[in-house]
C-alpha cells in the first residue's frame, strides 16, 4: 500500500482529499504544517507529499520542499504542490522552469477535483 502525506493546514481540505485517497487505496496520514510535516517525513518516508504553499507563513510549504529537495534521504520523495497562492497574492511561477526556488513535481490550483487528485497522484506514485 502506497503511503501519502498530506500537510495543509486546512483540516477540511485534509479529510476530504484523506477520504478520497483511501478510497483508492492509499495508507493517508497528515500534518497541519511545515513543522510537523518535517517530522513525520523524515519518521515515516512515504511515496509522496501533498504539500500547501501558505500555512503558518505565506511561504512554509516553499521553504518545506527547498528542505527536502537538499535533504539525501528526502529528496527523492514526489512533492505534489496543492495551492491557491496563486490565485491569493498573483505570484505567478512555474514549478518547471522555477525549480530551484519551487523543486516541486507537479502544481495544482485550489480547489482540486477527486478525479484531477487521483490522477496526479498516480502520474507521480508507481
Amino acid at each position: 500500500m502506497k503511503k501519502v502525506l498530506i500537510i495543509d493546514d486546512d483540516p477540511d481540505f485534509v479529510e476530504a482529499n484523506k477520504i478520497v485517497l483511501e478510497a483508492e487505496g492509499y495508507d493517508v496520514d497528515f500534518a497541519y504544517d511545515g513543522d510537523e510535516g518535517l517530522a513525520k517525513l523524515q519518521k515515516t518516508k512515504p511515496d509522496i507529499v501533498i504539500l500547501d504553499v501558505m500555512m503558518k507563513s505565506k511561504s512554509e510549504g516553499f521553504s518545506l520542499a527547498q528542505k527536502m529537495a537538499s535533504d539525501p534521504v528526502l529528496k527523492n520523495i514526489p512533492i505534489l504542490m496543492i495551492s491557491s497562492v496563486q490565485k491569493k497574492t498573483g505570484f505567478h511561477f512555474d514549478y518547471r522552469t522555477d525549480n530551484d526556488y519551487i523543486p516541486v513535481d507537479n502544481f495544482l490550483e485550489k480547489p482540486v477535483s477527486p478525479e484531477k487528485l487521483i490522477a496526479a497522484v498516480k502520474a507521480l506514485v508507481h
